[in-house]
């Protein structure tokens, strides 16, 4: 069991993030009345995402099935996204005496929900909170893979120097071709309570964490108050179940989240636990929704549990329906492998990992396949000419980013086109349009359009044009 606990225990040190359900009266932070709902749109009840930056373009308001509560909920609306985010940002610059003398608290809550299909889609509700600079000092967040609406709250001391309360909402696709992360009524609230009852929930034993098809004990306290019993319920019943005692079942490995509200008081514990395979891989590289270059060289990580001797890594492009055979691993203790990512001249949008060991297999978080380089033939002769395009760096940029590109023509020196364009197509700039010899290039681009003003944040393309040569990769600006 010491072989994982220490990454587990950073896991699930969850033991004190719990909630309250009390009532307390309003309360001045500064100028501002804080006992309110800071968040604008909250319910999706507008029937659109109003108030919310969704740089993807990919969210709604809908009610394909019943909402938690008004006539609308949010969701990626049926886009085929593995991985989506839609956030809203806070200002909390008028509470800074509260927050900068240590006594400012925040409590975020929604009501999150997924499509019963199993394994289930996964719902996340984050909030980050940065300073004056945009750079974080916290990051929480709840997950939920249920077909049924689930209330979760995450509080915390605002640290001093926090200027921002950024709350996310994080949609991943785990099965289907429709990415079902649903929230609703969602909260956010700041005041300069320490919460005076709250629940906490304690596994037999110390280690948050269960082997499949085997049991833990759970027992919940209140403090500041009395129950005399408790409401349990799971996050994923798919991966583990809880009874009216407190007695969790693992089914599958995974991590889930055990919830107690107790019975008199109405207090919320929470609990993240693992449950493991007692000789597993869990893989740890590439994460839902990266981008891996074809061409490139990548390394496949993994976490292993217990002892496996050897196994085999596969690969699909086709979310899993068809494999092909990478290689043989012949020691997993390694817990790397260098992969030279197939070519493609397409972007491939479902990707997985496979290792498969004995009679059982894990599988890695969906990922994208992007194409980098393009070989068309020459008409008049037998040789390619090769064009390369590569991700700018950094993505996503604040100020500026570098953009890479090469050219490769023996016969002629190629006119090259390279232009910004927003997401309805339109031409915000054009960064090269002359010839160039064969040769590697960067280009930088400051964020702004033509007239030289700034572009708002959000997804934006670079398109390459080389003679009857076209490729498109996209970027993201964020202010």
């Amino acid at each position: 069991m010491e072989r994982i606990r220490s990454k587990k225990w950073l896991i699930a040190i969850t033991f004190t993030l719990m909630t309250i359900l009390i009532v307390t009266p309003n309360i001045l932070l500064g100028s501002v009345n804080v006992k309110e709902n800071l968040l604008t749109n909250p319910d999706a009840e507008t029937g659109d995402t109003q108030g919310w930056v969704d740089s993807d373009n990919a969210w709604s308001a809908d009610n394909v099935i019943t909402p938690h509560g008004g006539n609308y909920f949010f969701w990626p609306a049926r886009l085929d996204v593995p991985y989506t985010r839609m956030y809203q940002d806070v200002d909390i610059s008028g509470y800074v005496s509260s927050i900068d003398s240590g006594n400012a608290y925040l409590h975020l809550s929604g009501w999150l929900c997924n499509w019963d299909q199993y394994p289930h889609d996964r719902a996340t509700l984050a909030i980050e909170v940065l300073d004056t600079n945009n750079q974080q000092l916290l990051y929480l967040s709840r997950h939920h893979r249920n077909p049924v609406w689930a209330y979760y709250q995450i509080e915390s001391q605002i640290p001093i120097g926090s200027r921002t309360l950024r709350v996310y909402l994080i949609a991943t696709r785990y099965v289907g071709s429709d990415n079902d992360g649903y929230f609703d009524d969602l909260c956010l609230e700041i005041d300069t309570n320490v919460p005076d009852i709250f629940v906490t929930i304690t596994p037999e034993g110390g280690a948050p964490e269960v082997a499949v098809d085997s049991t833990l004990q759970l027992y919940a306290t209140t403090t500041g108050g009395t129950d005399s019993a408790y409401i349990w319920s799971s996050s994923f019943e798919a991966i583990a179940t809880v009874d009216d005692s407190g007695l969790v079942t693992a089914h599958k490995d995974g991590l889930f989240i055990i919830q107690a509200e107790g019975i008199l008081t109405h207090a919320i514990g929470y609990l993240e636990i693992v449950a493991y395979l007692p000789n597993y891989v869990v893989f740890t590289h590439p994460q839902s929704g990266e981008e891996w270059e074809a061409g490139t060289v990548q390394d496949v990580t993994w976490e292993l549990i217990g002892s496996i001797d050897s196994a085999t890594l596969y690969y699909s492009t086709t979310g899993g329906s068809e494999w092909t055979e990478i290689d043989k691993i012949p020691d997993l203790t390694v817990q790397q492998y260098s992969w030279l990512i197939p070519d493609t001249n397409e972007i491939l949008n479902d990707c997985i990992l496979k290792m498969v060991w004995n009679s059982s297999k894990a599988t890695s978080s969906v990922f994208f396949i992007v194409p980098s380089v393009y070989i068309e033939e020459d008409k008049d002769a037998s040789y390619p000419t090769v064009f390369r395009l590569l991700q700018n760096h950094p993505n996503p940029f604040i100020q500026s980013t570098v953009i890479s590109y090469q050219v490769l023509d023996i016969k002629a020196c190629p006119y090259v086109s390279l232009q910004i364009y927003d997401l309805m197509g339109r031409l915000v700039k054009t960064l090269v349009n002359e010839n160039k010899k064969a040769g590697c290039y960067t280009v930088n681009w400051d964020g702004k359009d033509k007239s030289g003003k700034k572009v708002v944040p959000g997804i934006y393309f670079y398109r390459m044009e080389v003679g009857d040569f076209k490729t498109t990769r996209k970027l993201t600006i964020i202010h």
